[in-house]
């Protein structure tokens, strides 16, 4: 089928316990307020972290960034995560040609913060050296078509729709690599890249391009990608609504750039940024007016005590496509399909729900590779509501454990006469990872099963300990199901099984023997082996294969495949879902005009509300929060000074 030519504007698709405030006055050896004395109602205040060493002056050295990574650096297209709202920035339009090519057209006032134009050059260059994700499904490198336009031809057998092709286009901040200042680095990879062979047509592999990377070619991009890194110029390379004015160990402060080709709409003149991580010392920051936003979801009795100490902050809730509960490290022996399928029916899922988050909406799935919201927008209700749900039932927990060899004595589970004690590990960092790691640990002793918690100090540490061979984790709490990516399913199931969860849970991989015994390619080996049956029983698939054809089944096939991704996963019990998430937005009332849901913030300013999907406040609600939607709620003018 033909597809019509169109330029795409704005579209949109439907698609934390255990931390007690300490309410310090003065509190942040952060550098908080040292500006005071030139501040004005112009001036915006967040925390953001950075390092302490000090930055490399681009995107891609390596650092952390601090405000610079929302509001200086940006992408051609911006998304807002959970909404897949999009909104046009760096490129004016996007068009999708009917002869499998696509024209991104540049604005024609688009500048660089050191006043330079961006240009076709600057878009090849970003893409020529970061080899992300949309890079696989081009079949030759980008062309120029003038200065302000750039060619991008997809491969045939594996080309994705049109509304995939945008937002995969979105999902980089392509304003980050200037050709002229990283000139010898994209050169060098654009000589490595153009020496490799094509690939032939039809091959599903990594080819960015069409190109089939060899070894030794690695090898050498990776030592001129380090370079690359490495290389520090004399001014931070980015395009958007705020320039580096100002950088110390504790406070960053972003000055409005005027040549900015939104810079109308860009009300607040100056942003400062505190360089704060520790949770308690930001929700101090809250409490005394210090910063006027934060996003997330502090404990009901946190948030409170903020609202309560601050009279001019709200928090604003809204949908987070995400889900709680515990995850299974599939390396211990303990957990057969008979123990995963009992844990499903231990847990009062209501109670998990109120440790972690109170406000999050209840899920009575295992991990199933998605978030519920995101599970019932790609099913037919049909296939939705076959998806197996589970509720508390000791009883029945206690059969399926007696099933495989478990014997209950003196009120305690035993194997082969030995308790059995278990370790959980979880993110320390976390609020309601905190408040569900001690529900999990309650709820499992009540139950006979001893467990200790393991704390870590930070996400990092975490995820290292937990992807360990050999790892002290039994199971985790984390995400079981999280997109933080747009809403096609590629982001959730890439989390699930591929980026997180998958090397928490240590699923099987195909091996050289595999490769030997002509059941897979050689590019294959170390891919996961994972084999479901078809809902209707007619035949079995390796999870692998569905996962790189995602982008380009037609809409029939997608919800097919994707019921049976769906209900394979939640047959094999991995994980078991605790509750969705909702997450929201600290905001001060006092300090920042435009906001939405007035109408409830000002009768109650801890905003229990959370907008539905599709609705005009689902939108707007997610645009206050930063992580989800960067810089735009400064450059498209949504937030303004109150005064």
């Amino acid at each position: 089928m033909k597809k019509r030519s169109r330029k795409q504007g704005v579209w949109r698709k439907t698609l934390g316990a255990g931390l007690v405030l300490v309410l310090v006055l003065g509190l942040c050896g952060c550098g908080a307020r040292q500006d005071q004395g030139s501040a004005s109602d112009s001036t915006f205040r967040i925390a953001k972290t950075w390092d302490k060493t000090g930055i490399r002056n681009h995107y891609h050295g390596g650092s952390a960034i601090g405000g610079l990574e929302w509001l200086a650096v940006e992408p051609l297209v911006q998304y807002v995560r959970s909404t897949d709202e999009l909104f046009y920035l760096l490129a004016e339009s996007i068009e999708h040609l009917e002869d499998g090519t696509s024209l991104v057209h540049i604005r024609e006032n688009a500048k660089w913060h050191n006043g330079d134009d961006f240009v076709a050059d600057d878009v090849m260059a970003y893409y020529h050296i970061n080899f992300v994700s949309v890079t696989n499904y081009l079949a030759k490198p980008m062309e120029k078509i003038d200065d302000k336009t750039v060619k991008l031809t997809w491969k045939s057998w594996m080309e994705p729709n049109d509304n995939v092709k945008t937002l995969l286009l979105a999902e980089q901040k392509t304003g980050s690599v200037q050709y002229k200042e990283f000139q010898r680095f994209v050169d060098k990879c654009q000589e490595i890249l153009l020496s490799q062979p094509d690939c032939e047509e039809g091959y599903l592999g990594s080819a960015p391009f069409g190109k089939l990377i060899s070894p030794e070619a690695e090898e050498e991009f990776l030592a001129n990608y380090n370079d690359f890194k490495a290389y520090n110029p004399d001014w931070f390379v980015a395009t958007g609504p705020y320039k580096l004015e100002k950088e110390t160990q504790n406070q960053m402060i972003l000055t409005k750039n005027e040549d900015y080709y939104f810079a109308d709409n860009v009300k607040f003149d100056k942003v400062i940024c505190y360089n704060v991580a520790d949770t308690n010392a930001i929700y101090n920051m809250l409490s005394n007016g210090e910063i006027y936003y934060q996003d997330g979801m502090a404990p009901e009795a946190t948030l409170n005590a903020i609202l309560d100490s601050n009279p001019n902050m709200a928090h604003l809730k809204m949908f987070d496509p995400g889900a709680i509960g515990l995850v299974f490290n599939l390396e211990k022996e303990i957990w057969t399909p008979g123990v995963r399928q009992a844990f499903q029916y231990i847990f009062n899922r209501e109670e998990m729900r109120n440790a972690g988050n109170k406000y999050a909406i209840t899920s009575q799935f295992p991990l199933i590779g998605m978030a519920p919201s995101e599970a019932q927008t790609w099913l037919t209700p049909e296939d939705f509501e076959a998806i197996p749900r589970y509720s508390q039932d000791l009883d029945k927990a206690a059969q399926l454990l007696e099933a495989e060899g478990w014997v209950k004595k003196d009120g305690k589970w035993t194997i082969d006469g030995s308790p059995v004690k278990l370790s959980l590990g979880y993110d320390g960092t976390h609020p309601g990872m905190c408040g569900v790691a001690e529900a999990v640990e309650s709820a499992m002793n009540d139950f006979g099963i001893e467990v200790s918690l393991k704390r870590a100090n930070d996400w990092g540490s975490w995820f290292d300990t937990a992807k360990a061979a050999e790892s002290v984790y039994d199971f985790v709490v984390n995400w079981t199901d999280l997109n933080m990516s747009f809403s096609y399913p590629t982001g959730s199931f890439q989390y699930v099984f591929n980026d997180i969860n998958g090397p928490i849970m240590k699923l099987p991989k195909f091996t050289e023997e595999d490769y030997a015994a002509g059941r897979i390619q050689e590019n294959q080996v170390g891919s996961l082996a994972l084999e479901y049956q078809t809902r209707d029983g007619s035949g079995s698939f390796y999870v692998k294969d569905v996962l790189s054809n995602l982008y380009y089944y037609s809409d029939e096939e997608l919800r097919e495949v994707l019921a049976d991704m769906i209900m394979g996963t939640a047959n094999e019990n991995l994980g078991v879902q605790f509750y969705q998430n909702v997450t929201g937005s600290f905001v001060d009332t006092s300090k920042i005009g435009g906001l939405p849901m007035e109408e409830y913030f000002t009768k109650e300013r801890n905003v229990t509300y959370v907008p539905g999907a599709g609705t005009d406040e689902f939108y707007e609600v997610a645009r206050t929060n930063l992580i989800y939607s960067q810089g735009i709620s400064f450059s498209q003018g949504f937030y303004e000074p109150k005064n």
